[in-house]
């Protein structure tokens, strides 16, 4: 009887040691799968336009560029298509903020391309907002459009 009890306690010792590490396990998946899942979805965010990227050097921008339009000590702007505009801004000879100014719609890019899953704001003006903070990379990206859609702007910045 005593030998049957014992069986029985370690029996039971065991099955719920099994359940806990079952119940660990789910969570540890749960959070892995959550991580996956944020960082694929900030994955889908814009980081560069034209090969112009954060952290590039003011030399490598005007090589892919070219000639700027407009230049101060710490800002260049660009022509693109039509009277679309890329202004690039600089710390330390370094791309701080890329800033994209479309005025004709069809150039513009798609808000999902600019922000991935971010929540778009209605704005009282009827102009609509999106930005999307990327805290393990250091930056932030947000899209702006006026309410007839006939301006929109992207900015891309380190926080």
């Amino acid at each position: 009887m005593k030998r049957m009890m014992m069986v029985t306690i370690a029996f039971l010792v065991f099955s719920s040691f099994a359940l806990f590490g079952q119940s660990y396990q789910s969570a540890e998946t749960s959070i892995k799968q959550e991580a996956q899942d944020t960082a694929a979805a900030d994955s889908k965010v814009l980081r560069e336009y034209r090969g112009i990227k954060l952290g590039l050097k003011r030399d490598v921008v005007r090589s892919t560029m070219g000639k700027p339009e407009n230049l101060t000590d710490n800002s260049e702007d660009y022509k693109l298509t039509g009277e679309d505009m890329m202004t690039v801004h600089y710390d330390n000879n370094e791309v701080k903020a890329i800033q994209l100014q479309f005025l004709d719609p069809k150039n513009a890019p798609a808000w999902d391309t600019v922000v991935g899953d971010a929540e778009v704001t209605q704005l009282e003006n009827g102009a609509k907002h999106a930005r999307k903070v990327i805290a393990k990379e250091n930056f932030w990206v947000s899209i702006y459009q006026n309410k007839d859609a006939s301006i929109t702007r992207v900015t891309i910045s380190k926080q």
